[in-house]
């Protein structure tokens, strides 16, 4: 739908992702409690695991621990959460629907990325509190957090939804996701310092987005360092362009379905 049509109708872009944010409030009002248990279980789990040989490790270990949990923390809430919603949709002919409405499918994209964003904010914050307390790692807030924590957000929630998208049932899709997540999860120092991984492992890091998520939190959350922050946010920036733009065109909008009603 072009941004003229858009015009006339009366529904402006921001209008359209404003409405669809409130109906995946709405649809998620009730879950959201159990939401932050299941997405805090894991991260703490690998944090009392972890913490073990971290904490003889020095430090730095216990650092990469607490960050590399709260990355775990976002991409269960995000990546898993939105993959899940996205086959939902498909599966029941939610996308149809939308589709017939004056909707552009960028603002589904948006009002469903916010959503799950603030839904995830609960058990990204228990996670990090308690994480910190257990490891006993102080935290010291940098001015860039906020947008580090937006840009960690956004290449887990992009790969979501492509995959959500481009899954069949919704059983495939959190299969799908869940594969994915322990994959970022192990590919790279996430949750582990690059000195007790393979060369292998750090080398495939350098291409997963989860390791500089979990940087650019660990650079403005635990050892602020503004210059290694931005570094991490710029290739968060590209990343999270690259699987947006992938997934605002590869998702199957009207023209599908205009060829199946014809």
């Amino acid at each position: 739908m072009s941004a003229t049509r858009d015009k006339k109708l009366g529904l402006s872009f921001l209008g359209q992702v404003w409405d669809l944010f409130r109906i995946q409030l709405t649809n998620w009002r009730w879950s959201w409690p159990q939401m932050v248990l299941t997405g805090v279980l894991a991260p703490l789990v690998s944090i009392a695991a972890l913490g073990l040989f971290a904490r003889n490790s020095g430090h730095a270990a216990t650092e990469y621990v607490l960050t590399g949990s709260v990355t775990m923390a976002i991409l269960f809430e995000t990546q898993n959460k939105i993959a899940s919603n996205f086959a939902f949709m498909r599966g029941n002919g939610a996308f149809e629907y939308y589709a017939a409405l004056p909707v552009r499918r960028e603002a589904l994209i948006f009002a469903t990325l916010a959503a799950f964003s603030i839904l995830s904010l609960p058990a990204i914050a228990v996670t990090l509190l308690l994480g910190s307390a257990l490891l006993d790692v102080p935290l010291t807030f940098s001015p860039l957090a906020p947008l580090c924590l937006l840009l960690a957000l956004l290449p887990s929630a992009g790969l979501g939804a492509f995959i959500g998208s481009r899954s069949g049932t919704i059983e495939q899709a959190s299969s799908l996701s869940l594969a994915t997540t322990l994959l970022m999860m192990a590919a790279g120092p996430v949750a582990v310092p690059p000195e007790l991984l393979p060369d292998a492992l750090i080398w495939i890091g350098n291409l997963n987005p989860a390791v500089y998520a979990a940087d650019s939190l660990r650079h403005s959350l635990t050892a602020p360092d503004a210059s290694r922050a931005l570094s991490d946010l710029a290739i968060l920036a590209i990343f999270a362009g690259a699987v947006w733009g992938l997934t605002s065109t590869r998702m199957h909008w009207r023209a599908r379905y205009g060829r199946r009603a014809s």
